[in-house]
């Protein structure tokens, strides 16, 4: 063998090495379920001026959206969210459409989405697959004829059940 024969393997293996735990290190960040990137966060952040004047709206309207979660009773089932929508006299709001995404802090990828029913004049329900106390986000959206009212709120919550 000549002398310094052994270094094109050498480095050809440092280079080989750095590759492979480079693809691993991205595979195991990205694979990570709490690791996640807002949706849209580019369009949202260029439409700050649209969602500036959503929040004034939603101050004109005066609405109040109040919201709890019901953890179920039994393992097989599913949290109940339950939300009051009052206009800004105090009067219910029956025959809204309600949207919410809901994710725990800890799990930001992997969002809940659902539609929510007017169960009672005013008071929207939904059964939401939440299976991890904690601090949740919760997204609403409302529309209501030609009304649009966003809300989003950070709250800790007890979702599962003392069975």
């Amino acid at each position: 063998m000549k002398p310094g024969s052994w270094w094109p393997p050498i480095i050809a293996g440092a280079l080989a090495f750095h590759v492979i735990s480079s693809l691993v290190v991205v595979y195991v960040a990205t694979s990570d379920p709490s690791y996640a990137v807002e949706d849209d966060y580019y369009q949202k952040a260029v439409a700050w001026d649209e969602k500036r004047a959503q929040d004034r709206l939603n101050q004109d309207l005066g609405w109040l959206l109040e919201f709890s979660v019901t953890p179920p009773e039994k393992p097989e089932d599913q949290p109940t969210l339950e939300l009051t929508l009052l206009d800004a006299d105090g009067e219910p709001l029956p025959g809204a459409i309600v949207a919410v995404e809901a994710f725990h802090n800890a799990r930001g990828d992997d969002i809940v989405r659902d539609m929510l029913i007017d169960a009672d004049g005013g008071v929207y329900r939904a059964s939401l697959p939440m299976r991890r106390n904690g601090r949740w986000e919760l997204r609403f959206t409302v529309d209501r004829g030609a009304d649009h009212f966003t809300h989003t709120e950070t709250r800790h919550l007890f979702v599962e059940g003392s069975w």
